[in-house]
């Protein structure tokens, strides 16, 4: 943990793209451990830029990551290292579809974690069996469903055993009939304790699901709270507009 108790801590963070796009301006946040927290926001207000700034996967222009005790923007951090421990999902299943969806998984088991094929294949099955795939364990991703192929995605980051789990809008490429199956396995997550940290506009899954709400915009924390009152009495008035326009 860091010492005050968070799981990642997000110090004075901004990003710049290029001299012109100043899209994260000054975030602080905290997440503790078991907390599912809910990021929604407008296109471009710099939720998925915000997701990606914990595990490094974007570069802020200032400030500071702190995971588990860890400054990820110290030059001298083994970034692989601390990644290991943070699963990340994106809205793109990014799947290799000449591996089975057995085989996408144990890649990264044997191969960063350095585990034995049978090993990686008996853990890849527990957590196919976990989003309800065990019987598609042999399948090619082409002859997956979307909503199958993300619960695979998911699968894969959860058999790294992560402290943390990332989802960036994982239900947006999918049929609205495919979103409840995914949606299904994140709420189980959060059951379970594991900690999230989601963008999503599912409002409804938010509300349900959440126990703590950021509304993002124009690269800044605009609102926080629990999701209930902020959907009910939104203190803040753009948060206001941007509820009346997606409710």
């Amino acid at each position: 943990m860091n010492v005050d108790g968070s799981l990642i801590r997000l110090e004075g963070i901004h990003k710049w793209f290029g001299r012109d796009a100043h899209v994260l301006r000054g975030i602080d946040l905290a997440v503790t451990p078991g907390e599912v927290l809910v990021i929604i926001g407008p296109s471009g207000s710099g939720k998925s830029t915000l997701l990606r700034t914990i595990n490094m996967l974007e570069e802020p222009t200032d400030g500071r990551v702190l995971f588990c005790g860890t400054d990820l923007t110290d030059i001298r951090t083994n970034l692989n290292r601390a990644r290991a421990q943070i699963g990340i999902v994106f809205q793109q299943f990014n799947l290799f579809p000449h591996r089975t969806a057995c085989q996408n998984i144990m890649l990264a088991l044997e191969n960063v974690l350095g585990m034995s094929h049978a090993h990686a294949r008996a853990r890849a099955l527990e957590e196919l069996c976990q989003v309800g795939l065990e019987h598609k364990a042999d399948a090619h991703p082409g002859h997956l469903s979307g909503g199958q192929q993300q619960r695979v995605a998911i699968a894969r980051a959860l058999a790294m055993r992560p402290k943390l789990m990332l989802f960036d809008e994982v239900t947006s490429a999918l049929d609205p009939e495919l979103v409840k199956e995914v949606l299904s396995v994140m709420q189980r997550l959060a059951a379970g304790g594991m900690t999230l940290v989601i963008v999503t506009h599912e409002m409804s899954f938010a509300r349900e699901v959440g126990t703590r709400l950021i509304f993002v915009d124009e690269g800044r924390i605009v609102e926080e709270g629990e999701p209930r009152r902020v959907f009910q009495q939104p203190r803040h008035a753009r948060t206001r507009q941007f509820l009346a326009q997606v409710l």
